[in-house]
Parts: C-alpha cells; structure tokens; sequence
C-alpha cells in the first residue's frame, strides 16, 4: 500500500465530487472576483462537470495505485502520461468548443 498514493487518490477526490456538483468553482480566488457579466458568459455547471470529470479520473488511478502495487509497478506511468494526454486534449477542446460559453455570448451565426 502506497501512502502517498492514496493521499493524493482522496485529495483529487474531494476537488473532483466539489467540482462536479458545482461547489469547486467557489474555491477559485479568481472566479469569485469575476464581474457578473463575465461570469454570465461562461456555462460554469457544464464546464465544472467537465473538470470534476478530470479530476476524479486522476483520483481513480492514484487510488488504484495506492490499494495495488502490480497496477503501480505495471501501469501507473502510463496511466498518467494517457491522463496528461487527455487533459491537454480536453483544454484545447474547451477553448474550441461553444459548449461552454453561455448563449449570450455567442455570436449570432453560432446559435
């Protein structure tokens, strides 16, 4: 059993489950002092499922890493270098994508 592992398991557990059920975004000194009207133009609910996602997938594979030492030996740096990966790939995907930017703020031909 790997301490560390399981410590970092639980930390992105709790930031995971506050992120997608909304509460996570509060944590961020800059979103709080966000103007209203800039908060309006961002879909916070949607992107924060997206990022509570991410995390709890990281929480998955450190807790795994923790209970099991064949999954840590065998598969664990692949697993984060595939998890790094995907972040990168979600980032650039909610850059590009309309999905997380609120009706308002798109323009007229993207509705």
């Amino acid at each position: 059993m790997n301490l560390y592992c399981i410590v970092f398991g639980c930390i992105f557990l709790v930031v995971g489950v506050a992120f997608f059920i909304g509460i996570g975004p509060n944590w961020i000194k800059a979103w709080r002092e966000l103007p209203p009207e800039e908060k309006s133009k961002v879909r916070m609910d949607k992107l924060s499922k997206n990022i509570g996602c991410i995390f709890l997938i990281a929480s998955a594979i450190f807790l795994i890493s923790g209970f099991s030492p064949e999954f840590l030996n065998a598969a664990f740096v692949w697993c984060m270098i595939f998890w790094f990966v995907l972040t990168g790939l979600d980032v650039a995907f909610i850059a590009k994508s309309k999905k997380y930017k609120s009706e308002s703020d798109l323009p007229e031909a993207a509705k």
